[in-house]
């Protein structure tokens, strides 16, 4: 059942259509394509980075994602069901792009903070820093950052190996998060959801 939803989730968000540039969260694509890139980067090198190795000692790919657990991106961001979506648990209501946005502004407020809490602080992880401040500002620009504050969540628990365990983790959520973004942003800029 877990299988099916998230691959109606993956479905769903897979059907927006290419970004128009000349839209207002258009703009904000190649800072949210910026993103996606330099977290696959990483992924993709098996954290074997310039700097360091970050994930010495363990394979990064055998892990789990970390994905934070309080926000509802997937979910709120799932483009509406169409005739051509097969799947019984697709979204059905109307689509809410305020909501999407927030959710993937509070995703990014909660990953820079976390990223930036990380000790040592690595050059390595640079890139994706700033590509993750990058949207942020392009989102608030745009009148779409999140607003409150947000649960502690922690993750660091200051030995080396189980951070770069964590980090591992929690890098691989964020790479699993920033595709949704990436994908919810683009149906968004379509403007398929107000037909």
């Amino acid at each position: 059942m877990k299988i099916c939803v998230l691959f109606c989730v993956v479905v769903a968000l897979a059907m927006g259509s290419p970004v128009p540039q000349n839209t207002r969260q258009g703009s904000c694509t190649s800072a949210a394509r910026s993103l996606l890139s330099n977290l696959s980067h990483i992924m993709e090198k098996e954290g074997k980075m310039k700097h360091q190795d970050l994930f010495a000692g363990f394979n990064c790919t055998d892990l789990e994602a970390r994905m934070i657990p309080y926000t509802h991106t997937a979910s709120v961001c799932q483009p509406i069901a169409t005739d051509n979506t097969s799947c019984s648990n697709s979204r059905s209501s109307s689509f809410s792009e305020t909501e999407c946005l927030r959710n993937i502004s509070g995703d990014l407020h909660y990953y820079d903070l976390l990223l930036n809490s990380y000790q040592p602080s690595v050059s390595d992880l640079g890139p994706v820093m700033t590509a993750t401040k990058d949207l942020m500002l392009c989102l608030k620009a745009n009148g779409d950052a999140a607003e409150g504050e947000f649960p502690q969540w922690v993750v660091w628990s200051g030995s080396s190996f189980d951070d770069r365990l964590s980090l591992c983790k929690t890098l691989k959520g964020f790479h699993v998060r920033a595709i949704t973004m990436n994908r919810a942003l683009a149906y968004i800029a379509s403007g398929d959801h107000r037909k």
